[in-house]
């Protein structure tokens, strides 16, 4: 099955930048920080293995007629019923951007346009909302009469990991825990250590197959990964989006997550004469693939000069832009300065010293969600149904609050003698 940038492919409409006004092409970010073509498509069943090429069908078969014996909360697909044994994973998986995986962006695409045709919705669910019972149509692309609207709704949920035909399966139980209970609830469960693997998680953060453009796929998480210090360390994507088994999966919409891995340093070359000279350097310290790995967001790069009343001067900025941008309509790549694992983007700063300036300030801005704003603007100005509007102009507003500043620092100029 093909799949598509979500949540939106469109037919040569923008490039990937998003409708309207793209940024530059970031020319002040060292070459070096450039991700050159991949090797070629993974291998999925090679990569998986057995276990995880049964695991990861999608959309998930339907789990069937229960087993005998079972209640109706030991078959329920509700993550809540599953929160109700597992209070503390359903506390922190509402909190998550899986359990907010049928977002209202992704939800009003499916009302009107391209992606509300029974194949292309389909396709698109597989991994935002992936059971068969949350698909509104089946695979013949009649309508699904096991359909749940509501558990559509939960985005990925406790099953789309954990339940196949009504049997449950999970990591290993770590030591010291206490005793099961006897009998075990849904019949128990079995335990595989690929929940513990950075596989677990390729089937949907990478695309198999798919040589992608310019040799890499646009969901190339999963390879970046492999190709990282922290893989040849036997560090997994658990270790840090699930720290301590949490289900939080924080990523680049989490300043702190962000900061925990990436350093930023302003270097001050020569900040006395006439010309004033730095540069700022974003180093991906810790994050196991590329940041940022997937082609929706933008981090940005600044340094400008400030007056006494720390406002920014006119014409003292000098910016660079971190990310990859693409044009789906030629299927060319207009730029790709994502940093790997290890390495570093950085700008130069040489500019006169502006009357009046008090401070050199360089600024980090992580923008998660770039694309998908210019994409709900372009959606606005031409859909039609009232329900998608409604639904994609609360998509419009919560990503317009996403963006935040990773880091900011100042540095005080010496004082002008005349």
């Amino acid at each position: 099955m093909t799949r598509g940038l979500g949540p939106l492919l469109l037919s040569g409409a923008v490039g990937l930048g998003g409708c309207g006004d793209a940024p530059a092409p970031p020319s002040e970010i060292d070459e070096v920080s450039a991700i050159g073509a991949a090797s070629g498509p993974l291998d999925r069943e090679a990569e998986l293995g057995p276990f995880l090429s049964r695991h990861w069908r999608l959309p998930v078969p339907s789990q069937g007629p229960p087993p005998e014996g079972l209640s109706d909360a030991e078959t329920s697909l509700d993550p809540a019923t599953c929160g109700a044994c597992h209070p503390l994973q359903y506390a922190q998986w509402r909190t998550s951007l899986h359990a907010g995986a049928y977002s209202p962006g992704f939800a009003g695409q499916l009302i009107e346009g391209d992606l509300a045709e029974p194949f292309q919705l389909r396709s698109c669910q597989t991994c935002h909302a992936p059971l068969e019972e949350q698909q509104p149509y089946g695979a013949t692309l009649a309508p699904n009469p096991g359909y749940d609207p509501a558990l559509r709704a939960g985005g990925i949920v406790c099953a789309a990991c954990h339940v196949r035909a009504h049997r449950h399966f999970g990591p290993p139980r770590r030591d010291g825990l206490p005793p099961l209970p006897d009998p075990l609830p849904h019949g128990g469960f079995s335990e595989r250590g690929e929940y513990l693997e950075s596989r677990f998680c390729a089937e949907c953060h990478q695309f198999f197959g798919d040589a992608g453009v310019n040799g890499k796929p646009i969901e190339n998480t999963y390879a970046e990964w492999r190709r990282s210090p922290q893989a040849a360390a036997g560090r997994h994507c658990q270790d840090c989006h699930m720290p301590d088994r949490a289900h939080l999966w924080r990523g680049i919409h989490d300043p702190e997550t962000v900061r925990s891995a990436v350093d930023v340093e302003l270097l001050a070359v020569d900040l006395d004469g006439e010309t004033l000279r730095a540069s700022l350097v974003l180093r991906n310290r810790d994050v196991g693939h590329a940041f940022p790995t997937y082609v929706t967001p933008r981090v940005f790069l600044s340094i400008y000069q400030t007056d006494a009343a720390g406002r920014e001067i006119a014409d003292s900025r000098t910016e660079g832009t971190i990310g990859r941008q693409i044009d789906l309509a030629s299927g060319s790549e207009e730029f790709d300065t994502r940093v790997l694992p290890g390495e570093s983007a950085k700008i130069d700063y040489a500019l006169p010293r502006a009357a009046g300036a008090e401070s050199l300030v360089a600024r980090v801005v992580v923008d998660p969600d770039f694309h998908y704003q210019g994409v709900f603007d372009y959606l606005l100005a031409t859909l039609r149904d009232p329900q998608a509007l409604q639904t994609i102009e609360e998509a419009r507003r919560r990503t317009s609050e996403s963006s935040y500043v990773l880091a900011e620092v100042l540095r005080r100029l010496p004082r002008v003698v005349r």
